[in-house]
């Protein structure tokens, strides 16, 4: 049965975690941009890791990562203080930039995302992507995934949208979609979408495979699936 209100038009997405495996997709990405950070530095760069939430014994992201949570410039700011110097803006267009190349070998989707994205298509809904990620960058994992002309906007946390919880992505998806912000149904896994579709007044769906984080962000939510599968 789908969680999906009768009267959805439109679907925005978070990206990382909800469409793509976060760990599978980021962990590498995450220690090439440490390394470059770090000037090649190993020890170094495993220890940038840690600092934003990255569990070397478990190899996973804590649910609440920082790295997780936050766009590339405040982990780029991080980083920087952790090794004494003061952030820039140079810093984090290394980062993005190191972070785009790295992470197209690494990209791997959540569930069955082709087959979901067709069908929802397919019903006449608009689909749009909200995220921390870039902009440029989240489109190109997109259209790696396969998937990339089936979304109809794109905002990152360098716009065209204020990021996340700000609800003007879900104003302008609305605009786009030819819709009602109520008409739109958001879906995530933090509480950052959570907060953005409260704040859009949307639908809000949280998205976690894990059945302690899917609890948690239950509080938030209006449903709650185990993934992107059980939307329908």
């Amino acid at each position: 049965m789908s969680v999906l209100p009768a009267k959805t038009k439109a679907v925005l997405f978070d990206k990382d975690g909800t469409l793509v495996d976060f760990d599978r997709t980021w962990a590498g990405t995450m220690m090439a941009g440490a390394l470059h950070f770090a000037d090649g530095d190993r020890a170094k760069a495993e220890m940038l890791c840690e600092a934003v939430g990255w569990d070397k014994a478990r190899g996973t992201f804590a649910p609440d990562a920082f790295f997780a949570n936050n766009p590339n410039a405040a982990i780029a700011e991080r980083w920087a203080a952790l090794l004494g110097r003061k952030s820039s803006a140079h810093d984090a267009g290394r980062l993005d930039a190191v972070f785009a190349k790295a992470i197209l070998a690494s990209v791997s989707p959540l569930g069955d995302l082709t087959g979901v994205v067709g069908r929802l298509r397919a019903r006449g809904l608009k689909l749009g992507v909200a995220t921390n990620d870039s902009r440029v960058s989240t489109e190109q994992q997109l259209m790696a995934l396969g998937v990339g002309d089936c979304f109809q906007f794109v905002s990152g946390y360098d716009g065209p949208c204020a990021p996340k919880p700000n609800p003007e992505a879900v104003f302008e998806f609305a605009r786009l979609a030819r819709c009602k912000p109520d008409e739109i149904v958001v879906v995530g896994d933090s509480d950052n979408d959570m907060n953005l579709a409260r704040a859009g007044g949307a639908y809000a769906v949280a998205v976690a495979a894990d059945a302690e984080h899917r609890a948690l962000l239950a509080r938030r939510a209006d449903a709650t699936i185990a993934s992107i599968d059980e939307l329908e």
